[in-house]
């Protein structure tokens, strides 16, 4: 049976989505009883861990994404994920180099 989610473009869409839900999530269980989402959003801006936190929930969070479409061997969805991580890690690059 053919599946919907093999797709390109659905694989990127959830390359693209996955890291900005992980990063809600660690804030759903780790800060989420000392402050607010806006709160928590200003403080990664006055820190400047943005680049960090984007890195490790890019990586962390398609890499599952990516193993799984792999073992289902979803083979196009894999591709857009690994698009969609490539994107990311250029984006990371640029915040780390100060453009």
């Amino acid at each position: 049976m053919k599946s919907l989610i093999n797709n390109s473009y659905i694989g990127t869409l959830i390359g693209l989505i996955v890291p900005i839900l992980s990063i809600f999530i660690a804030y759903a269980i780790n800060f989420r009883d000392e402050m607010t989402v806006s709160q928590f959003i200003d403080s990664v801006l006055v820190l400047k861990i943005y680049a960090k936190m984007m890195a490790v929930s890019v990586y962390f969070g398609n890499v599952v994404c990516f193993t799984i479409f792999i073992k289902l061997d979803w083979l196009k969805a894999a591709r857009g994920v690994l698009f969609a991580t490539i994107v990311y890690s250029f984006i990371v690059f640029l915040f780390r180099v100060g453009l």
